[in-house]
């Protein structure tokens, strides 16, 4: 076989091994927003046709209830420098109705999702479904709620030819990442650093990350995902290990 057929057959290869959909998830600084930008570069360098989607709750009408309930001071505080969140979690009603707010916030940009499949792209979501699924979790306090019949429903919706990407971090690396360069963010208790103290705009707080990593590693689990610990591995190592794993490596 000649070298440009052989090529050809690769790329025609790839393009038929490609799923529609790779779908990151992971913490909130674990380096997401970095590998699909790499994976997108690299996918319309080979002439494919792509589109990043960044779906992250609460959507729409959760947003503004969000606001409504703490404006009238129906809402609680997680921890020291947490945003303020409805108290959706009070009661077994208030969680069914926000997460079904949540539901009904979703579901047209999933319908968004399968149209742009429908017209041939193949799609990079940096945040998707089991993004939302998690912050439904969050908000209502209630790590059971991924195997409820909401969250089964909303897996429901992800296209069956999606390859699952998590990005893990631990907390102090994800802190050093995100935080401004001129604030240490460290505290001293009982003679360890703590990394408490932090910028609210900058970090989000440990209990919130470690409430995503929770929420994700069970995910990761029940759909046999990818998983990579981007703490312990360099940017180009993690992105080869993501174009191995897709088959364009």
């Amino acid at each position: 076989m000649r070298a440009g057929s052989q090529r050809l057959y690769r790329e025609v290869k790839s393009f038929m091994s490609l799923p529609r959909l790779v779908h990151f998830f992971g913490p909130d600084g674990a380096g997401k927003s970095t590998q699909v930008n790499i994976l997108i570069a690299f996918l319309i360098k080979r002439g494919f046709k792509v589109r990043k989607y960044w779906v992250r709750s609460p959507h729409t009408l959760a947003f503004v209830l969000w606001v409504l309930f703490v404006k009238i001071g129906f809402y609680r505080v997680v921890e020291k420098h947490a945003a303020k969140l409805p108290a959706v979690d009070r009661n077994r009603i208030l969680r069914g109705f926000w997460s079904m707010v949540e539901l009904i916030g979703v579901l047209p940009i999933i319908l968004l999702v399968y149209l742009s499949m429908l017209r041939g792209y193949r799609l990079v979501a940096e945040r998707y479904v089991l993004d939302t699924i998690t912050t439904i979790a969050y908000f209502i306090n209630d790590i059971r709620f991924l195997k409820s019949p909401i969250s089964k429903l909303l897996l429901r919706f992800i296209p069956s030819n999606t390859a699952f990407i998590f990005l893990d971090s631990d907390y102090e690396t994800i802190y050093q990442r995100r935080a401004p360069s001129s604030a240490t963010g460290k505290s001293v208790r009982n003679g360890r650093k703590t990394y408490d103290s932090h910028s609210k705009s900058s970090v989000e707080p440990r209990f919130f990350i470690e409430f995503q990593r929770t929420a994700y590693k069970v995910l990761a689990k029940s759909l046999d995902a990818l998983v990579i610990d981007t703490s312990k591995l360099s940017v180009e190592k993690t992105s080869s290990l993501i174009l191995q794993y897709l088959g364009l490596n």
